[in-house]
């Protein structure tokens, strides 16, 4: 029981970070504030989410190894409404690392090369319609990533009450 008492906290805890950071920057950091030009908002995000990964990244690999061990500890072999809930919502969770693991991270990695390119003047405008092109991907993988952890995050918290 012990066991079970940490793989919970631990899924909790992380989940909340993994989820919470990511639908903020969905939210609020991927679109361009007032004021700003779309380059200082998406060099913004960048290091924001570099910044973040280094604990989100974590987050989320503990949120998915704690949520597989007590599905399988406690669930493993039902077919009730709970635990097809519980399995919708861990179906989105997995979707929501691949989008942002496939469609975020190697774009925001090369959108900070572009960065420093830019820094040094080497940045042409092949260059910069790159960016562009790097910085919708990011933000569409941003607000899907954050679609699909709302639904888990939901689905997760009703289906002990259906």
């Amino acid at each position: 029981m012990t066991l079970i008492l940490v793989a919970r906290a631990l899924h909790i805890i992380a989940s909340v970070v993994w989820a919470g950071f990511v639908i903020v920057i969905a939210a609020a950091i991927v679109s361009t504030p007032r004021g700003a030009s779309p380059e200082d908002a998406g060099r913004i995000r960048r290091s924001v989410v570099s910044r973040g990964a280094r604990i989100v990244a974590p987050a989320a690999v503990v949120s998915l190894v704690s949520g597989l061990y007590l599905f399988s500890a406690l669930h493993a072999g039902a077919h009730t409404l709970t635990e097809i809930l519980l399995g919708v919502g861990a179906l989105t969770a997995v979707l929501s690392f691949l989008v942002g693991a496939i469609g975020s991270g190697p774009a925001e990695r090369r959108l900070a090369r572009f960065d420093q390119a830019k820094a040094t003047g080497v940045f042409t405008e092949a260059d910069a319609q790159t960016v562009a092109r790097l910085d919708r991907r990011v933000v569409i993988a941003a607000r899907l990533t954050a679609a699909l952890l709302l639904i888990s995050t939901l689905a997760m918290a009703v289906a002990r009450y259906v």
